[in-house]
C-alpha cells in the first residue's frame, strides 16, 4: 500500500471559513465542499510554505499559518484506484490579503460563517477536522 502525505489547511477570517467547490463531477468525493491541501514532498519546503503557495494557488490570496493541529489518517483509493494510506498534517491558517480568485479545478470559492457550516455538504476528512477543532457541531 502506497503512502501519502498531505498537509491541510483550514483558512480563517473573523468568523468565517474558506471552502471550496469543485468541478460537477469530480472526485474523489461526492460532497461538493472542501477545505485546502495538497501533497508534502519531504525536504523540499517546510509544510507552512507548501500549505502557503497550495492555497495562494487555489484562492489567489496570503494566509499565514497560525497552528498545527496534528495529524490524522485515511484509507482510500487513489486517483489511479490503487489503495492508499493517507497521512493529514492539520493546520489552521489565517487570512492576510487577497482578493478570490478560483485557481485551476476549483469550481468556486466561499467564505462561510462558522456558526452555518452544518448546512454544507462537507466531504468526510473536512467534515471530521472541522468538528475536532470545534467549528462544526454534530
Amino acid at each position: 500500500m502506497d503512502t501519502t502525505i498531505l498537509i491541510i489547511g483550514v483558512v480563517k477570517k473573523s468568523n468565517q471559513v474558506l471552502l471550496q467547490k469543485k468541478p460537477p463531477g469530480s472526485g474523489p468525493y461526492k460532497e461538493p465542499w472542501y477545505l485546502f491541501g495538497g501533497k508534502i514532498e519531504l525536504g523540499k519546503e517546510t509544510p507552512e510554505e507548501v500549505i502557503q503557495k497550495i492555497i495562494k494557488e487555489q484562492t489567489g490570496i496570503d494566509v499565514k499559518v497560525i497552528q498545527r493541529l496534528g495529524w490524522d489518517t485515511e484509507i482510500k483509493p487513489s486517483g489511479q484506484g490503487e489503495e492508499t494510506f493517507y497521512l493529514y498534517l492539520d493546520t489552521l491558517c489565517e487570512y492576510i490579503s487577497g482578493e478570490l480568485k478560483p485557481g485551476i479545478n476549483i469550481f468556486h470559492l466561499e467564505w462561510a460563517d462558522i456558526d452555518k457550516l452544518s448546512s454544507y455538504e462537507l466531504n468526510p476528512p473536512s467534515k471530521k477536522l472541522l468538528k475536532r477543532i470545534g467549528f462544526l457541531k454534530d
